[in-house]
């Protein structure tokens, strides 16, 4: 795999989202890995692939954050004096109703930026020193929801109201893209996926999306 595109304690604040807002120091934590982790030879180093709803948190790590996107957005976080960095990706922008508690939730931007942010505040990050970098939102699907717009639309609303730093993003356009992110150093790297082939990522993402639409149906989950 070639990828290019170099990308190169606690506060506590007023409650914003219900069910998300402790944010109080801790002793040190263990790494929270992704689903699925394994060594690749091109990196040399331990992978942890997310997917959709996925989040990962590494502490001084030299492993590699994975994951490929369509219209979903992921979030790159990264504390440069503690070096504690973790990736989330979310599919839908928010969630009204975060207090309810499904295996959807981290689907939706809000809950994945804030659970993400706590994560690494509990590891000793301080939020004026977090740098975000953000990629995806791109226009694969094949549905006329503007689900990517959508995602771009929450995400910069999110880091207004937060007064967080993004230093970097890698948004929109028509093709989807494969982003990996160290977060040791929080060095970031993107690879725009042009084959055919990896069109399916945003068949993936539609079929996803008619799974937590499913759930609505149910009453367990409401969609913008």
């Amino acid at each position: 795999m070639t990828l290019t595109r170099s990308l190169t304690r606690p506060t506590v604040r007023k409650k914003k989202t219900p069910g998300f807002v402790e944010r109080r120091g801790r002793d040190a934590l263990a790494d929270i890995p992704a689903g699925s982790t394994y060594y690749d030879h091109k990196f040399d180093t331990m992978v942890h692939k997310i997917n959709e709803g996925g989040f990962c948190v590494l502490s001084r790590s030299e492993h590699v954050i994975l994951t490929t996107l369509g219209s979903c957005i992921s979030v790159c976080m990264f504390d440069p004096v503690i070096k504690v960095g973790g990736m989330n990706h979310f599919l839908l922008p928010e969630e009204r109703h975060s207090e309810r508690k499904n295996n959807f939730c981290m689907r939706y931007g809000n809950n994945a930026m804030e659970i993400l942010l706590n994560e690494i505040l509990k590891r000793g990050g301080q939020k004026d020193r977090i740098v975000l970098k953000a990629f995806g939102a791109g226009n694969v699907l094949s549905i006329n929801a503007n689900i990517g717009e959508k995602n771009q639309n929450f995400l910069k609303k999110y880091i207004t109201d937060e007064s967080m730093k993004l230093e970097t993003c890698d948004l929109g356009g028509d093709l989807p893209r494969r982003v990996a992110f160290f977060p040791g150093t929080g060095k970031a790297f993107v690879k725009l996926l042009r084959r055919a082939g990896d069109r399916n990522i945003g068949r993936q993402e539609e079929k996803y999306r008619h799974k937590i639409e499913s759930q609505h149906a149910s009453g367990d989950i409401e969609l913008f």
